[in-house]
């Protein structure tokens, strides 16, 4: 019997050109001027200034706040705390990837509360009163579907992660404009690609129930294998971009339903000790958590691996979850990321600690096979 329940994301446009409905959109909901969160890259690509004139053409003034780093600190979430308070805006705009939508919506939530991170973390803000403040989500790569998601990451000033969570202060509408990412980088697109598949792999295998949700964990988990090759070669490739943004947010939301698994709670302390890329992290353990499972649950991985056409409908279940294992692997290499954590800086001195933190992820504790804390060690030791 199973026993689940939805809260889907608010309202999304999808589609070529779709950021030009934005103005409307946020003018429709009282918006007359807005504070866009992003990072340097996008206001020096010109990306960030494009956004506000398309608000500009419906009347919306913005000001830019593109300080946001790789993984945000609770820092850049108190100047964009303290800009919003020192002016008279009426929308708050995530315009970037993870990063900028992880910023975004701490702002959003700090706004809410009056509280810094370590207690929204420690006793919520759902339940506070007051309204969020209207926000927006415009993704520029493919990969975290954050604009999908009630979590926000933040990092202290030590380093330290906290995972904030929120059902009240998502966006009330994401533009999905496929168009936006056809200038990422081949390398981001590789990373970010992963993020979307490692997420649809680990919502699809963890210990939760919902039904719904793995039907769009396998969709997103399809159009990834199918289409991030093209993404990475050919830039330009519109139909492979626009591929690759319906399956991260296909992904978004089945992990905002079932959550991740110990790919996530591995990679989650790597990031908390090192500045490394998310999608990176991720794609040198990824190889290491599904072996590890098959083991004990290879019916899951090989539902995947008959979906994905990696192994005949007739094959056993093993032989299916090896074949899909060869083939995420062979992806992985195939799109140049990450194949060894040492190179993104993790030494073996660092494996203690990162076990500790790896144990009680609450992604560790879905994983569907269970890990003990010299599992994860001798994991993070063959990763290196």
């Amino acid at each position: 019997m199973k026993n689940f329940s939805t809260v889907w994301p608010r309202d999304m446009v999808f589609g070529r050109g779709a950021l030009s409905q934005l103005g409307a959109r946020a003018k429709a909901l009282n918006v007359r001027r807005m504070l866009i969160v992003t990072d340097a890259g996008l206001v020096k690509c010109g990306l960030a200034e494009n956004v506000a004139r398309t608000l500009a053409k419906d009347g919306i003034e913005s000001r830019i706040f593109g300080e946001v780093q790789p993984n945000p600190t609770m820092t850049e979430v108190r100047r964009g705390v303290a800009l919003w308070r020192s002016e008279s805006f009426e929308g708050l705009l995530a315009l970037g990837g993870g990063s900028s939508m992880d910023a975004a919506k701490a702002i959003a939530t700090t706004l809410l509360s009056g509280k810094e991170i370590v207690d929204q973390v420690t006793n919520g803000v759902d339940h506070l009163p007051g309204d969020p403040v209207p926000f927006f989500a415009v993704p520029t790569t493919s990969g975290t579907g954050s604009e999908a998601t009630s979590a926000a990451m933040v990092k202290d000033d030590d380093g330290r992660k906290y995972l904030i969570r929120s059902l009240r202060c998502r966006p009330v509408l994401s533009v999905l404009d496929p168009e936006i990412t056809a200038s990422v980088p081949a390398r981001m697109t590789a990373a970010t690609g992963m993020d979307a598949l490692i997420h649809a792999m680990g919502a699809y295998t963890n210990s939760s129930q919902h039904p719904i949700a793995d039907v769009l964990a396998l969709e997103a988990i399809r159009l990834v294998m199918e289409n991030l090759p093209r993404a990475v070669q050919r830039g330009d490739d519109l139909d492979a971009r626009e591929n690759m943004m319906l399956a991260s947010h296909l992904a978004g939301i089945a992990i905002s339903c079932k959550g991740n698994d110990a790919v996530h709670g591995l990679s989650t302390p790597v990031e908390s000790l090192l500045d490394v890329t998310h999608g990176e992290s991720l794609s040198a353990i990824l190889p290491h958590v599904v072996a590890f499972n098959i083991e004990a649950r290879p019916d899951l991985y090989a539902t995947i691996g008959r979906a994905i056409g990696a192994a005949d409908r007739n094959a056993s279940d093993q032989a299916a979850a090896r074949a899909l294992l060869e083939r995420v692997t062979a992806l992985r290499d195939e799109i140049g990321v990450s194949r060894a954590l040492a190179p993104l800086g993790v030494k073996p001195d660092m494996i203690e600690r990162l076990s500790e933190l790896a144990e009680n992820s609450r992604s560790t504790l879905i994983n569907c096979r269970k890990m003990s804390r010299s599992d994860i060690q001798a994991m993070y030791q063959r990763m290196l």
